[in-house]
């Protein structure tokens, strides 16, 4: 007789060895302990994680002779052991793939009417419900909202939003979970031991972690694994293609320490040994959840924005490696474009300014244009290296300020502000008009007028704008209008200044005769 599979095997035979689905367990076994189970119940959930197993299991409580008073079937019994063996003949388990057409579900009806065979109550377990026609669910609907005394149905989903909600509604639903990695790894490790299978804790957590929740997939990973009753990390890592937990740390450290070279050696590495960079990237992508994760309980916000942009980048990675025809390459720009990321650490260090030490000697006497300061000769043979950001030197080098500006309309509204104060490296700009305000208060623009600061006062700067008072005249002048060529060129200089400021050309309109 054929070795009957490890999942088969290590089916559960009760509700008290379903596992991961305590919520469910504790439910169907209320309902059977009190005498009131429903005639019709959907189960809907990802593949793997017990839907047919608890159907089974609920098949057995409905037929089982001697249940416990917590309503577990007893497994020892007639019904219990045909339905363990398969050989009930009143459990009819239907793939709803093969019989999906509405002329199954009326030979369904028409032998749902006839009394069990050996059984208390007839059980339908009708698999991948989904994939039933419309007009068969429509067959269906009648009997499955009245059907006999003795008749349940189990309906099972991979795919619940494909379910008419006429059937749902008929139905108790139950929607089946994905089982915890912790879980999955007892569960193995517990066959390993009724096996006598020498399983590495490293190789049952690779496995657990790989099946994503599903108890079926997992198992049947261990078995194919599994060499002469040992499971080895090593034989795990080469046929899964996986990289392990010391390659994701080192990757991590090389990223986050933007040790470029590294990066890309490790990269290299990686795919020397043929392993699946798609997984690594995965897995890598889920390592860097959970740091963005801790970062957060931490409260360290600088720490979690940079994790979020890594994250986005080896995102983007991950659906290119699908398509691209070098496989290194994504993971290779991805890292290049992360390790140009600056520290989160270093990025926010305050700027160090040099010691100024008093000296009694030093008379320092400032205007509104310049700084005059009196020191002995020894200081003047040590002058600093750059100039302090201070009001009067960025009033000073405003025209070349301006002039770094590249942007053509950022570089005509800023004209319009006037430098108002400097603070803690903040240069606070004020602007008459709203207009001219609203036109560089961008991040795009706030970043390259502070590159221009940096750039002749050789230290970081930051701008801040603020909308002043507008100056009223008194004057009022009237415009003369005039059609003289002479009277038209401050016109003509005004059409010139908004091209300047929004980038566009003057397009001469010909004369119509």
């Amino acid at each position: 007789m054929a070795e009957v599979s490890l999942y088969r095997k290590y089916r559960p035979q009760n509700f008290e060895n379903l596992v991961g689905q305590d919520h469910i367990r504790t439910t169907l076994l209320n309902a059977f302990k009190n005498g009131n189970p429903a005639h019709a119940y959907l189960f809907c959930g990802p593949r793997g994680t017990g839907k047919t197993s608890t159907a089974r299991l609920l098949a057995k409580a409905l037929n089982c002779t001697n249940p416990t008073p917590e309503g577990e079937p007893c497994d020892k019994c007639e019904m219990c052991i045909a339905i363990r063996e398969s050989n009930l003949i009143d459990l009819m388990e239907i793939d709803a793939a093969s019989n999906r057409g509405i002329d199954e579900i009326r030979d369904l009806k028409d032998k749902i009417n006839f009394a069990p065979t050996r059984a208390k109550n007839k059980i339908y377990i009708i698999d991948e419900v989904h994939m039933l026609t419309k007009e068969a669910f429509n067959a269906l609907l009648k009997t499955l909202e009245e059907p006999p005394d003795h008749v349940f149905f189990v309906l099972a989903t991979t795919e619940v939003h494909k379910v008419p909600e006429t059937i749902i509604s008929r139905c108790q639903r139950f929607d089946f979970k994905r089982i915890g990695k912790k879980a999955i790894s007892t569960r193995l490790m517990y066959i390993a031991q009724m096996e006598g299978i020498d399983a590495e804790q490293p190789a049952i957590d690779a496995i657990a972690h790989i099946a994503e929740g599903g108890l079926r997939d997992a198992i049947g990973l261990f078995e194919q694994l599994t060499v002469e009753k040992k499971l080895k990390f090593e034989q795990v890592r080469t046929v899964l293609g996986i990289s392990g937990q010391s390659a994701l740390d080192s990757f991590y450290k090389y990223i986050f320490s933007n040790d470029i070279k590294g990066a890309i050696a490790e990269i290299h590495d990686l795919y020397a040994q043929g392993l699946d960079l798609i997984q690594f990237t995965k897995d890598f992508l889920e390592f860097l959840r959970q740091k963005m994760l801790n970062s957060t309980e931490q409260e360290d916000t600088n720490q979690t924005k940079q994790i979020l942009k890594t994250i986005n980048l080896f995102q983007e990675a991950y659906f290119q490696l699908k398509s691209t025809t070098i496989p290194q390459l994504p993971l290779e720009i991805a890292s290049i474009k992360c390790t140009t990321i600056p520290n989160s650490n270093e990025a926010n260090k305050p700027e160090l300014k040099p010691e100024i030490k008093t000296n009694p000697n030093i008379k320092i006497e400032r205007t509104h244009s310049q700084i005059k300061t009196n020191i002995s000769e020894q200081e003047r043979q040590t002058p600093s290296e750059k100039p302090d950001l201070t009001i009067s030197y960025v009033k000073e080098n405003w025209p070349r300020i301006i002039e770094l500006i590249k942007t053509p309309f950022a570089r005509m509204s800023f004209k319009e502000g006037r430098p108002l104060k400097v603070e803690n490296g903040i240069v606070t700009i004020e602007f008459s008009s709203s207009f001219h305000k609203e036109k560089v208060d961008t991040t795009e623009i706030k970043l390259e007028i502070d590159s221009a600061i940096a750039n002749i006062f050789k230290q970081r700067g930051r701008v801040e704008f603020v909308l002043g008072k507008v100056e009223l005249t008194t004057e009022k002048q009237e415009p003369e209008l005039t059609t003289s060529g002479k009277d038209q060129e401050p016109k003509t200089d005004l059409a010139n200044e908004a091209i300047n400021m929004f980038g566009g050309e003057l397009i001469e309109e010909e004369q119509v005769l």
